[in-house]
């Protein structure tokens, strides 16, 4: 079975080493992370990973969720959202009925893999 491809999107540089980093020992593909929302979308559509790791404060005009949702929209590819914020942030809006997956910071290894593998998995729901 080949590993999952995963996509960070992360405007600090040094966390989205980190998270490639520790994406990597659990044994996924990481794809070079990029830094606003905008290259987010486009590299998801050159790339098509098979899941979006996705930072929610992102510096630019497009927040994550933003971007995150375009992504999920035009490419039906999963997004986890990385926050150091309360839920009440990714509370689906009036726009989307579909709940948003997210991991809150400071995570472990195990809370990230679970996370993942949820996302992968076709599961929508919670952090862990």
């Amino acid at each position: 079975m080949a590993t999952a491809q995963i996509l960070i999107v992360e405007d600090e540089r040094i966390i989205a080493l980190e998270l490639a980093r520790r994406l990597r020992q659990l044994g996924y593909t990481v794809a070079s992370p990029v830094s606003s929302g905008t290259e987010a979308i486009h590299e998801a559509q050159a790339l098509h990973p098979d899941l979006v790791l996705m930072d929610i404060g992102l510096k630019g005009t497009m927040t994550g969720v933003e971007a995150g949702e375009a992504i999920r929209a035009q490419l039906q590819i999963p997004v986890v959202y990385v926050t150091a914020y309360a839920p009440e942030n990714l509370l689906p809006s009036d726009q989307t009925t579909e709940p948003r997956l997210y991991i809150r910071k400071p995570f472990n290894e195990q809370q990230l893999r679970a996370t993942l593998e949820r996302a992968l998995a076709g599961s929508p729901y919670g952090d862990t």
